[in-house]
């Protein structure tokens, strides 16, 4: 999550820069415009280039010992995140017993427990404040990640990993549309052809799997992209610190699902010792541990890089799968996620240039 979205990243929204020296790449005036954000903590400043629009994070480090960008370092952080990302789906398949609220329990457990170790090690005292600065966008996005949570277990259970990933790549498509619908963000026509493109992709993949009477997978794959798409809108009502308060909450929520699941399916608590590792792999490694990776190497980067180098979750995942699983996708899998990938490499490159080209010409 998937993406900043993904996937893992808040982005913000800012004009152009405001001169207030957050970063290197703020330079112009703008006293009109406010924005506050928890004491102590300092801006990174991102020239987005999918939507033509700024973003930025927010970090505990204070500005006064924040180093030069480096891509450097950067690079390679963010393309082991992709990395981690991806080895959920070779997790799952290397369960033996475990039913899928089995999965997502200790899944959600193990995140849960990471996450409250991180937490007080990176805010230590500040922890409540952290909480409370972020608010009822932090607790919705939480709900929307849980259900992408859920949405991404049930999935791989249903249809393959290679079909899962791709649609949960179209993601940042569907946020698009829920921001154009929620917060009435305009869309531009690079956005719309990418859009297109991309449905025809999921229409591609989801078509065949009817055709054959199956699809149910490809449905949960769809409602986890929309759950991340969620959390990406909720984020964008307010400009968070970082998505740590939303994950939590999303891994309390994802808990509770599974128990339900658990309750209604009779399937009980007990899984076998290497199912459990499994499983707590999954919350530690492949999501708390990408999430941490990805969050220290966006720092260094552009929006269209971490746009890019994200994608190494979707590319590799299947790999992962094909080579220690023998899992192989189909032609219409290919064919799909082609065109969901290109749609995505497309409009993060013209993206670039658009905004490249707008920011030299004379106002």
């Amino acid at each position: 999550m998937h993406q900043a979205t993904a996937t893992g990243q808040p982005l913000g929204r800012l004009p152009p820069d405001n001169g207030q020296g957050h970063s290197p790449y703020m330079r112009k005036s703008h006293p009109n415009w406010q924005i506050s954000f928890p004491p102590g903590n300092s801006m990174t400043y991102y020239p987005s280039a999918t939507d033509q629009r700024d973003c930025f994070t927010v970090s505990s480090t204070p500005t006064s010992v924040l180093k030069t960008p480096s891509r450097k370092l950067g690079v390679p952080l963010v393309l082991a995140a992709g990395i981690f990302w991806s080895t959920g789906g070779l997790f799952y398949r290397l369960i033996d017993e475990a039913t899928p609220w089995q999965v997502l329990l200790y899944r959600s457990a193990a995140l849960w427990l990471m996450l409250c170790l991180w937490l007080v090690i990176r805010y230590r005292l500040r922890t409540k404040q952290i909480f409370i600065w972020a608010g009822l966008p932090a607790v919705i996005g939480g709900l929307c990640l849980s259900v992408a949570f859920t949405g991404f277990i049930l999935a791989m259970e249903f249809t393959t990993v290679a079909n899962a990933l791709f649609i949960l790549a179209a993601a940042p498509f569907f946020s698009a549309l829920l921001g154009r619908i929620l917060l009435s963000e305009p869309i531009s026509r690079l956005t719309w052809v990418c859009m297109m493109v991309a449905a025809a992709g999921l229409a591609v993949m989801t078509g065949g799997e009817l055709a054959l009477g199956r699809g149910l997978g490809e449905f949960f794959a769809l409602t986890a992209a929309l759950g991340f798409s969620g959390l990406a809108v909720s984020l964008r009502t307010r400009q968070s610190t970082d998505m740590l308060p939303a994950i939590f909450f999303a891994s309390l929520i994802a808990a509770l699902f599974a128990a339900v699941g658990i309750v209604l399916t009779g399937s009980g608590l007990i899984v076998t010792p290497i199912d459990l590792v499994y499983s707590s792999s999954m919350g530690i490694f492949q999501v708390g541990a990408g999430f941490m990776l990805f969050t220290v190497g966006a720092r260094h980067l552009l929006a269209v890089e971490l746009t890019l180098l994200s994608l190494t979750e979707i590319i590799a995942g299947p790999i992962l799968v094909w080579t220690f699983i023998g899992e192989i996708p189909s032609w219409g899998a290919f064919a799909g996620g082609f065109l969901i990938l290109g749609a995505i490499v497309a409009m993060a490159l013209l993206g670039a240039s658009t905004t490249a080209t707008a920011s030299r010409t004379p106002s």
